[in-house]
């Protein structure tokens, strides 16, 4: 929603979306924007200038409403969707008071479309303040007359760069091109009066506009609704859109009513392991909910660096404008390192290292120490979660809850239960997920589980190609541009050999040949490096990109088929789900 009040002679129209993190040009907010426009144009107001801001931190205007664009049927609506906009941002572009925009976060699709129309472009002092049209990552185009405006501010050449790639930039970045007209301390961007005094760039009315301008542009109007309603009815937009009402459908509760008898408020957290997942989860857990978590291990080294850590990406939080600093302190101090009650916590969650034996052992010692109600999870990546609840009395109380790395990034959470796992835990654990604003998914107890199982094959196979002698650049480079966030050798690199391996091997042990682990990951973690000079030396195979990415796929498709087929979810569109959000499988594609 949007709101319209005055600051003296000052008009401000600020966006403040109810219940979301975000503000998006949805179709009521543009019918109110227009009103209050229309309004304007009228002489109504008796304001000396109009000022666009966000109340949110962080976030001017993120787009249009992705599921309503979804939610698009015909061509027809396409257009006339499309125009709405057009016009509405021709309105303000012919209002003949200054206009204002202050950007204080990312200003994105529609938002910086909006932006675009109004005389005055100011950007806060902050990390936070990006600038985009990314439309093309979106399979679509910008429809609301962006594309020739940003032409007209910073030429055609930078245009057809930030269009063609999506490319985000920051407010330096804008100023240089001439799209931002000032940067200001974020102190002062309330500072309305001494805001319109400051810019001095001539304004151009609409109406000034000469006949064959005027033509031009209705032209490029046209031709801009013609593009988005053919783009957005093809496959790599459908995906793309559709992708976000799948998001959309599992943000809200995946069980029903009648698995959750009572809820019991989870006020305190225990995590055992302050390695990096458990720092992370610890960190989450602190920025997303108001309770008292505590993280311990074994090791006083390991949880010293933690809190290291974590006081740091707090810092860094305040840095780039995303907390205030009272905001941050105060979510830090929900933090105790070391000095957890386990008679007190209401959800326990093991975050140590990837062995079986370990795990039974620590639940062993602590199950005796918790009360009757409270949750044990584990955030085993791959191991079976039946036989690691044979080390508990109380087995109907444990479940597996997996993050991906980073944890306080990845929304993808995948929850597994045992067959002794009550429903009331089950239903409470998916809550206190949602409430931490992750995504969770309920998968099979299997080997891998789901994301596991689809991803390790799929980076085996890279490491294959590797010791094939394929060039590692152009197996890189080929699944950069298919639109993976990293390539399979660096995601290797990453997740480091010696867990690729402990993973692998599970795997391997449950499913024989199809999922063998290579001889670089079994054999010693420094030999990928041996490898890839190797490959100067010896054969360097020569690929087809189309090639390379089949090749990388196919066992991927190969798991997912069979995830299905043994039933490890319920629907393709939970595996589509899990793609998206458990490895940054691009929105425009499927496998």
């Amino acid at each position: 929603m949007l709101s319209y009040y005055k600051d003296s002679k000052i008009g401000i129209i600020e966006f403040n979306d109810p219940g979301s993190r975000i503000n998006v040009l949805s179709r009521e907010n543009l019918e109110i924007l227009t009103c209050i426009i229309d309004g304007i144009l009228e002489g109504n107001s008796h304001i000396s200038a109009l000022f666009f801001i966000s109340k949110k931190q962080g976030i001017f205007i993120a787009g249009a409403d992705i599921k309503e664009l979804a939610r698009i049927r015909t061509k027809k609506e396409a257009r006339l969707f499309c125009k709405k906009g057009q016009d509405l941002f021709n309105k303000i572009e012919s209002l003949k008071i200054p206009t204002f925009v202050v950007v204080d976060g990312a200003c994105v699709g529609g938002g910086l479309e909006l932006a675009l129309s109004c005389d005055y472009i100011i950007a806060t002092k902050t990390k936070r303040v990006k600038f985009a049209l990314p439309e093309i990552k979106l399979g679509i185009a910008p429809g609301f007359g962006g594309v020739r405006r940003l032409e007209e501010r910073i030429g055609q050449k930078y245009t057809q760069d930030l269009v063609g790639r999506g490319t985000f930039i920051d407010a330096k970045e804008a100023k240089r091109l001439n799209l931002v007209d000032k940067i200001i301390s974020r102190q002062t961007k309330s500072a309305y009066k001494r805001l319109t005094s400051s810019c001095k760039r001539k304004k151009r009315l609409r109406n000034s506009f000469t006949t064959q301008e005027i033509k031009k542009r209705d032209e490029l109007d046209k031709l801009e609704r013609n593009l988005l309603s053919e783009k957005i009815f093809q496959k790599p937009a459908k995906n793309a859109l559709t992708s976000y009402l799948l998001v959309d459908k599992y943000k809200t509760n995946i069980l029903s009513g009648q698995d959750i008898k009572k809820v019991y408020p989870i006020e305190r957290a225990i995590i055992m392991g302050a390695g990096t997942m458990g720092r992370d989860i610890a960190y989450l857990m602190s920025k997303e909910l108001n309770l008292q978590i505590n993280i311990d291990d074994i090791n006083r080294s390991v949880l010293k660096n933690a809190r290291i850590y974590i006081k740091k990406i707090y810092s860094d939080a305040i840095e780039k404008g995303l907390l205030l600093k009272s905001e941050a302190r105060a979510r830090f101090r929900n933090i105790s390192f070391g000095k957890g009650n386990l008679k007190d916590s209401d959800i326990v969650i093991e975050s140590i290292t990837e062995d079986l034996l370990a795990k039974k052992d620590l639940f062993a010692k602590i199950e005796k120490k918790l009360r009757k109600d409270t949750i044990l999870a584990t955030n085993t990546s791959c191991l079976p979660i039946e036989e690691l609840s044979k080390s508990l009395i109380k087995a109907d109380r444990f479940l597996g809850v997996h993050f991906f790395n980073p944890a306080y990034k990845m929304k993808l959470v995948e929850v597994v239960p045992s067959r002794h796992t009550s429903k009331e835990v089950l239903g409470r654990a998916v809550l206190f997920l949602q409430k931490m604003n992750r995504t969770p998914i309920i998968v099979k107890d299997r080997p891998g589980f789901l994301v596991n199982r689809m991803l390790l094959p799929y980076l085996n196979e890279a490491i294959f190609m590797l010791e094939e002698g394929y060039n590692k650049d152009d197996i890189e480079t080929t699944m950069l541009e298919f639109g993976m966030p990293v390539g399979p050798i660096r995601l290797s690199k990453d997740i480091g050999l010696d867990v690729l391996y402990k993973a692998g091997k599970v795997l391997e042990d449950s499913f024989g040949k199809r999922m063998k682990v290579p001889d670089i990951v079994r054999e010693d973690a420094k030999n990928i490096l041996d490898i890839e000079r190797k490959r100067y030396n010896g054969n360097n195979k020569r690929s087809s990109s189309k090639d390379i990415v089949k090749r990388l796929l196919s066992p991927m498709t190969r798991e997912k088929n069979l995830c299905l087929k043994e039933g490890i979810v319920d629907n393709r569109e939970v595996i589509d789900l899990a793609l998206l959000l458990g490895i940054g499988f691009p929105r425009r594609k499927r496998i």
